[in-house]
């Protein structure tokens, strides 16, 4: 059996790490695989020279890759041997990562010139050196510097003379993982850059939350109630002007094609159901926070379908993947800790414990949700996820699906 032969009957899984721009909006996503047996998880690590070509083919065989990066480019890492083979994949659909592992000899030299002559973009990945004397350089479009393994000093020193020797490169500072790393790596006068830091919240010095973010964390919670039936939501919609009219105005968009008009969240809730309702008004809540970036509203909304996806499999639960999921990641939008954001919330003990200590069937959901987003791809805990049925072909459907509705949902 030849290698394209071993992976043409396995699941992919993959995992997205966004890239930013000096305004946080996004401008790429780097790309992780890992191919799956259908029955079971690898026991092994994926070796990335293996079949690379016909694993990227089965990761997209339902959802391309322009809609998995939401219209940016991605970013996918190749070894010295999968530059020699065919790209199944446009110039303008993929940025192609030089590992730090590829010699620089005249083979790759050649197929990168190729590359570059077909209109391809070429990245270096985990740039460590400390001056701007890498072999592949002056063939590079984007540096992606591997910020932890500098200094302050070091880094802006590096960055300066990157600019002075090569001007023509886009700097991408990559792990940066604090609103402080951020600003660093910025004024230090890097374009892009890739890490969780906008899913953690920047230290605010305050002693209570301003009673706007109170107000909307109450709001949050009345909408999420477990208990809660269609009346009482669409009640909780009605008396918030904002979000009223916010909503009318999305389901009466093209998008929901609805038959008749919507004047009232019961006629919504009608016509779309309690929880996609709940879901999209939770989303659209979250917008009243002006200085909160639309990234930062992304990530929620694609971490909360990803863990609702999963939890879909698992039948009926009472709180929702989609609650679990946004509720895990307030502590950014109002920059403060979840401990603090829930001592002020009158909310359920399954919902805290599988948030804080992702305990419970909803907390292995929220954990492999985590895993998939930050690329732990071989962190993933299979014998838990079997025991509820979720095989790696269950979860890589759960990331499609995802995907699509995320990508539809605002």
């Amino acid at each position: 059996m030849n290698k394209n032969e071993e992976f043409a009957g396995v699941t992919v899984l993959f995992a997205r790490q966004p890239i930013y721009d000096r305004q946080h909006q996004l401008a790429g996503c780097e790309l992780l695989f890992r191919p799956c047996p259908r029955t079971e998880a690898l026991t092994e690590p994926f070796d990335g020279d293996l079949a690379t070509r016909q694993v990227l083919r089965n990761a997209f065989a339902h959802t391309d890759i322009r809609t998995v990066c939401e219209q940016t480019p991605a970013y996918i890492n190749f070894t010295a041997n999968a530059l020699k083979a065919e790209i199944p994949f446009d110039p303008g659909d993929i940025v192609i990562e030089i590992l730090e592992t590829v010699e620089a000899n005249d083979e790759v030299i050649t197929a990168i010139e190729d590359y570059k002559t077909r209109g391809y973009t070429i990245a270096l990945d985990d740039y460590r050196l400390k001056s701007a004397n890498h072999p592949l350089l002056a063939l590079a479009d984007i540096v992606k510097l591997d910020y932890p393994q500098y200094s302050a000093e070091e880094f802006t020193s590096l960055v300066t003379e990157l600019r002075h020797h090569y001007p023509h490169l886009t700097l991408l500072a990559e792990k940066i993982e604090t609103q402080e790393d951020f600003l660093s790596c910025r004024q230090a006068g890097c374009d892009l850059f890739q890490g969780y830091y906008l899913a953690r919240p920047s230290k605010v010095e305050r002693e209570r939350l301003p009673s706007e973010h109170f107000a909307l964390l109450q709001l949050l919670a009345e909408l999420n109630r477990i208990d809660a039936n269609a009346k009482e939501l669409a009640k909780t919609i009605d008396n918030d002007a904002f979000l009223k009219r916010e909503l009318l105005n999305v389901v009466n968009s093209d998008y929901y094609s609805c038959r008749d008009k919507m004047t009232s969240a019961s006629m919504a809730i009608d016509a779309l159901g309690v929880r996609r309702v709940r879901n999209l008004a939770s989303m659209l809540a979250l917008s009243k926070l002006d200085d909160a970036p639309h990234s930062l509203q992304r990530l929620a909304l694609n971490r909360g379908q990803l863990c609702q996806g999963l939890a879909d499999h698992l039948g009926g639960e009472p709180i929702s993947g989609f609650t679990v999921g946004l509720f895990s990641i307030l502590g950014a939008f109002f920059k403060s800790s979840l401990e603090d954001i829930f001592d002020n919330l009158p909310l359920p003990a399954v919902l805290k414990e599988a948030i804080l200590e992702q305990r419970g069937i909803m907390g292995l959901m929220l954990a492999t949700t985590l895993q998939l987003e930050q690329g732990n791809l071989d962190d993933l805990d299979w014998p838990a996820l079997a025991e509820y049925g979720l095989s790696p072909d269950k979860v890589s459907q759960a990331q499609q699906r995802a995907v699509e509705n995320s990508d539809a949902f605002l």
